[in-house]
């Protein structure tokens, strides 16, 4: 068996190499804005649909950001006893549920602005 070695000619590596360079922080400021649009529409949602006896429940669902992008979403002390330890968590699992489109669609778009704006 004999292999012939070609030559790989090289046309646009640079330029490639320049924007991928870019878009990598153009990513990351438009998926911090879109991971925390997500966080908040789970914890509007989430405050919609948590049984109410006082408010006090409904104030300790928020959203807590990370230095890195990160969005953290605090249901409450009182989750696992409204919800119980393997119960079907009936405010977190549907407002998860119901914005997983929407989250979806948040973060493409995240994608294409940062494609967009290192072009």
């Amino acid at each position: 068996m004999h292999i012939r070695w070609a030559t790989v000619k090289k046309s646009g590596f640079t330029a490639t190499k320049s924007m991928l360079n870019k878009i990598t922080p153009e990513v990351e400021r438009h998926f911090t804005a879109a991971n925390q649009d997500n966080a908040e529409s789970i914890v509007d949602l989430a405050q919609v649909l948590i049984p109410v006896r006082s408010g006090t429940s409904r104030a300790a669902i928020r959203n807590i950001a990370g230095a890195d992008g990160s969005q953290l979403v605090d249901f409450g002390l009182k989750a696992k006893v409204i919800e119980g330890k393997n119960a079907p968590r009936p405010f977190v699992n549907p407002a998860m549920k119901a914005t997983s489109k929407a989250r979806k669609a948040r973060n493409r778009k995240a994608i294409r602005d940062a494609i967009k704006a290192v072009k």
